[in-house]
């Protein structure tokens, strides 16, 4: 029988092994980056570009979760587990993967032309980089205050964030998530998970921005009309 270390979300077990295969896969990829970069040429080798993306978009992917887990670890201890990691976000986030990766795959094959634009993909190197940087900074300036899950119910300790980047954008950490996922995907030069990225992260933030806003209205009914008055929501039109 498998001990509950490794089954249960919270045990160390199944923790050291994401972590393991997240670092695994990092490596992996810095290694392959390098290898395409400086030891092959591209006038002879059709895939160089196409590897020289996608390795550079997995480490980006790979620093995200573990940025999330750090965060977590570093501010709720008491509320670690592998679950922190967000590896096993939603259904829906697992099909956006694949999707993303059959896409760049698929028109790196059979239309190279369309990959490895520099400037498209410099564009979406800069949107992973605010998103990775919004999104981090909204989990260390909240601390305490940030939970990957909506809170129903108002903690002791629970205070309203309006510092760091929190006294501009009410939700910097959606703001950050919704422009690293559509970068990431701009950063592969994939049109047509661009457009479905953000569609559905619209989508998504459309319903969960008001439902927890209207908790937060409960939870600070003096401070938050005031707050949220002079702050922008962090995603377009929402």
């Amino acid at each position: 029988m498998v001990s509950i270390q490794f089954t249960s979300d919270v045990g160390l077990g199944k923790v050291a092994i994401a972590g393991f295969g997240l670092g695994f896969v990092m490596a992996l990829h810095v290694c392959l980056f390098i290898w395409a970069y400086f030891l092959t040429d591209g006038d002879t080798w059709v895939y160089r570009n196409a590897v020289i993306q996608w390795s550079l978009y997995v480490v980006c992917l790979t620093f995200f979760h573990f940025s999330e887990f750090i965060s977590t670890a570093a501010f709720k201890p008491g509320f670690v587990s592998y679950e922190s990691f967000l590896l096993n976000h939603s259904d829906a986030y697992h099909m956006a993967l694949a999707a993303g990766c059959v896409e760049f795959w698929l028109e790196s094959h059979f239309f190279p032309e369309l990959k490895y634009i520099h400037d498209v993909s410099s564009v979406g190197l800069f949107l992973i980089v605010l998103g990775a940087s919004f999104r981090v900074g909204a989990m260390w300036t909240a601390k305490s205050n940030f939970s990957h899950r909506i809170e129903v119910a108002k903690r002791k300790e629970h205070t309203l964030v309006t510092h760091g980047v929190y006294k501009y954008i009410r939700h910097p950490s959606y703001f950050g998530w919704f422009y690293w996922s559509i970068g990431s995907q701009v950063f592969l030069c994939n049109p047509l998970c661009t457009l479905a990225y953000a569609a559905a992260s619209w989508s998504f933030f459309k319903d969960r921005i008001p439902y927890e806003e209207e908790l937060l209205l409960e939870f600070f009914p003096v401070e938050y009309p005031a707050y949220k008055a002079r702050t922008f929501s962090g995603i377009p039109f929402i």
